[in-house]
C-alpha cells in the first residue's frame, strides 16, 4: 500500500511548520484511506501575510479516488497543527454525509463529567 500524498505551498514555510505538517498528514491519511480504494490526498498550504506577530494558516485537502467522488476539506486558523485537524474534521464529515461511511467526528472532552 503506497501513500499518494502530494504537497504544495510549502515553499514559504519553514523546516519545522513542514515536519509538523508532514506528521500530522501521514498519521491522518491511513484513517481516510481505509474508506477508498487508491486514495490520492491533495494537500494544500498558504500562509497569509504577517498581522501582527502571527501568520494566518489555510489548510485545503482533497481526497480524490477513482471510484468515488472527490472530497474537499478545509480551515483556515492561527495555529497551523489546529488548522490541519479540523481540515481532516471536516473531510472525516464530508464522507459521513455523502457516503453513510461511520465516519465520526472528534468529540471534545467534557472535563466536568469525569469524576
Amino acid at each position: 500500500m503506497t501513500q499518494k500524498i502530494t504537497y504544495k505551498g510549502l515553499k514559504k514555510l519553514d523546516s519545522f511548520d513542514i515536519s509538523k505538517i508532514q506528521t500530522l498528514v501521514e498519521r491522518y491519511f491511513p484513517k481516510i484511506e481505509r474508506y477508498f480504494s487508491n486514495a490520492a490526498l491533495t494537500v494544500d498550504v498558504k500562509k497569509a501575510s504577517k498581522t501582527g506577530k502571527r501568520f494566518r494558516y489555510t489548510i485545503i485537502l482533497r481526497v480524490t479516488a477513482p471510484t468515488k467522488p472527490v472530497l474537499f476539506g478545509e480551515h483556515t486558523d492561527w495555529e497551523l497543527q489546529r488548522a490541519i485537524h479540523r481540515a481532516f474534521d471536516n473531510i472525516k464529515n464530508e464522507a459521513r454525509h455523502k457516503f453513510g461511511v461511520g465516519v465520526v467526528k472528534r468529540q471534545k472532552k467534557n472535563f466536568k463529567e469525569m469524576k
